[in-house]
């Protein structure tokens, strides 16, 4: 059996947030809640992850390699 944690948009602080901010902080708040329970649900403590902004996803390890080689040689000392 595998539990599943169901997050309340009716709470009060949430009702709130909504109300104070509009639905674009709401929304990223709810994702935040989610992706933590995601990944850890027991602690709930942010896991560094890396991130492709252009495209807007989670980073795969292909394009990790790729800039990390293509800044290592920019970093390289030159004589």
């Amino acid at each position: 059996m595998q539990y599943q944690e169901v997050i309340n948009e009716d709470a009060e602080l949430l009702t709130n947030l909504k109300a104070e901010w509009g639905n674009g902080i709401f929304d990223a708040v709810v994702a935040a809640f989610k992706e933590m329970n995601e990944y850890n649900p027991s602690g709930r403590y942010v896991i560094n992850e890396l991130w492709n902004f252009k495209d807007n996803r989670k980073a795969i390890l292909k394009e990790v390699i790729s800039y990390i080689l293509k800044n290592l040689k920019s970093l390289k000392r030159k004589r």
